[in-house]
């Protein structure tokens, strides 16, 4: 019976890992990615006229003992003092909102370079990765309420796989398991480097991206390789107030890779006061999600629950996402975007 119990959990083990493997990639596919869209798409590093550091940890509980978290630390902001300086010397005169505001809407101050970068660790039991990641981007005004930004993101990923103990039924004869064996600690480092685009306004965005449009093996792995490929990436995203106290914000996004079926995945959050929110998220044949929130111009506290669908419910796998925010060089104590 214990011989039993050790294969069982050694074939969650493997679908564990290889889900693990096959979605490296997407270290940044958290459920509340809209906290963090710099991470998914370098062109909206420097949206914001502030830095903003952020921690994520997404844990995945099971009843396997089998470790699956993620976490991430980044930083990113806008590289524009000019601009700051020039609001500052406009200080009496933005003592009427709506002067400041016309001021904020004149092409030299929308005009900026964006610049950060971020640190992710994944740990799938026997899988672990790390990667360190630098954004840069460059935004301009296309009308009198429209911009486009464009972006470029450099980074490397460590990749290391170890198998020692994983039980089966027959060790001689299964092939897979040989190959497993013959793997060892299968390491690989890669060089990556991708671009996105942005279009947006203060009420909507429409962005485009790729992960692993260049991609540089240092070294090779049979096992790992499995993750290779250029994916291409969407996002959507809206602000409609709907009362001076109530902001609807929706969003989308959606990721294709040559082989796979195209996957896309929408969010719906309502803002109270521009304090707290509630919303959900759902996509398909995968998840649903519980979201909470609670913002300021200074902080943010943001909880994600997760409910998978399908056959991966058998696995009773519970996901919880936990994202910090913290706003930097924020002088004019101006409010983070919500959508």
């Amino acid at each position: 019976m214990k011989q039993l119990i050790g294969l069982f959990r050694s074939l969650v083990l493997i679908t564990f890992v290889f889900n693990g493997i096959l979605t490296f990639a997407q270290e940044d596919d958290y459920t509340q990615y809209y906290l963090n869209l710099p991470a998914v798409n370098p062109a909206f590093t420097g949206m914001d006229d502030f830095f903003v550091l952020n921690a994520g940890v997404r844990e995945g509980w099971n009843n396997y003992g089998i470790q699956n978290d993620n976490s991430y630390l980044s930083f990113f902001g806008a590289l524009n003092k000019g601009n700051r300086s020039g609001r500052r010397n406009n200080t009496l005169r933005t003592s009427d909102p709506t002067i400041f505001e016309a001021i904020q809407n004149e092409n030299r101050f929308r005009r900026r370079h964006g610049f950060g970068g971020i640190v992710t660790s994944r740990t799938v039991d026997a899988y672990k990765s790390f990667g360190a990641l630098l954004n840069y981007s460059y935004h301009l005004p296309l009308t009198p309420k429209l911009n486009v930004s464009l972006g470029t993101r450099v980074g490397y990923t460590n990749q290391r796989i170890d198998f020692t103990g994983l039980q089966v039924r027959d060790d001689v004869n299964d092939l897979f398991y040989q190959r497993l064996l013959l793997a060892g600690e299968g390491t690989q480092n890669t060089v990556l480097v991708d671009f996105g685009t942005v279009i947006y306004s203060k009420k909507f965005f429409l962005g485009l991206s790729s992960d692993n449009l260049v991609a540089r093996k240092m070294n090779d792995d049979e096992l790992i390789n499995m993750n290779s490929g250029l994916r291409y990436r969407a996002q959507v995203g809206a602000y409609f107030p709907l009362s001076p106290e109530w902001v609807l914000s929706p969003g989308i996004t959606a990721s294709y890779r040559e082989g796979y079926d195209m996957r896309w995945a929408g969010n719906l959050r309502l803002k109270f006061k521009d304090l707290i929110f509630v919303g959900s998220a759902y996509e398909p044949n995968l998840k649903a999600s519980l979201l909470v929130g609670l913002v300021t111009n200074t902080i943010s506290i943001n909880y994600a629950y997760d409910m998978y669908l399908g056959g991966l419910n058998n696995f009773d796998v519970n996901t919880h996402e936990l994202v910090l925010g913290l706003t930097l060089f924020n002088p004019f104590k101006l409010q983070p975007r919500f959508w």
